[in-house]
């Protein structure tokens, strides 16, 4: 039903939304054929695929401009869009992949010929970390060489984890948002925000840049628990920090 459904609104967009059949006469029209592969570049069948006009409708899932589209057996969807608009942001889930951390920006500049792009589906930690958007962790410990601080302000923050924006994905993996708790004077109140990037091949996070970064070994992580190692230069002092999944 849903490669039947896919058809019929192909149709529908080229000759009746469009106007592109009307009278025999070919009208523009922006007609993108994407192609959706896993990580081996194997065709992906049966995503779900949405177009939103902004990032921020992407990631709060608000405002879709069509209706939810599928993948068919070859990886692919063709439909028409607006021929005013050039650039969609768009969202592609299949059970556990996504493009949430390989290319969610889609750009169409060809009148009346196809607009052909190929997104790749995956599942890294990242995604584990922030979801399609973000993610709130709360500090519950702060341990010094081994030994645990009294709980505080300063250790029990919320760390809500925000997937990077488009424009900044070749210069970090997103922002870290810090927010005050309950065991706070005033819950709610923002503790300001900082940047990170994640290292897949040493399974560390680095917040900050230059003088101010720290790299922060993941020394635990099981989806609703996480635990982050990090030791001076020196040696000489380890902290250690640990959180829990709040949504």
């Amino acid at each position: 039903m849903k490669k039947i459904f896919n058809s019929i609104f192909i149709l529908f967009s080229l000759c009746t939304l469009f106007s592109s059949c009307r009278e025999g006469v070919v009208e523009p029209i922006r007609l993108l054929e994407l192609y959706v592969v896993d990580t081996l570049g194997v065709p992906v069948d049966n995503a779900k695929v949405e177009f939103y006009f902004t990032e921020l409708a992407l990631n709060t899932n608000t405002s879709q401009i069509i209706e939810t589209l599928y993948t068919n057996e070859e990886g692919l969807i063709q439909v028409a869009l607006d021929i005013d608009i050039f650039d969609y942001y768009v969202n592609i889930e299949k059970e556990e992949i996504n493009n949430w951390y390989t290319e969610t920006f889609v750009n169409l500049p060809n009148l009346r010929t196809e607009n052909r792009t190929t997104i790749t589906l995956n599942n890294p930690f990242e995604v584990k970390l922030t979801g399609r958007y973000k993610k709130r962790w709360q500090q519950t410990e702060d341990l010094i060489n081994g030994n645990p601080s009294l709980p505080s302000c300063s250790n029990q923050l919320y760390h809500d984890f925000v997937r990077r924006t488009q424009t900044a994905k070749d210069s970090r993996d997103g922002e870290v948002q810090k927010f005050q708790t309950d065991i706070c004077p005033f819950p709610g109140t923002s503790e300001g925000t900082n940047q990170w990037i994640y290292d897949e091949q040493n399974h560390t996070i680095t917040f900050g840049i230059n003088d101010f970064a720290e790299t922060y070994r993941i020394t635990e992580f099981t989806g609703n628990t996480m635990t982050l190692t990090y030791t001076t230069p020196d040696g000489a002092f380890t902290k250690e920090k640990r959180y829990k999944l709040v949504n």
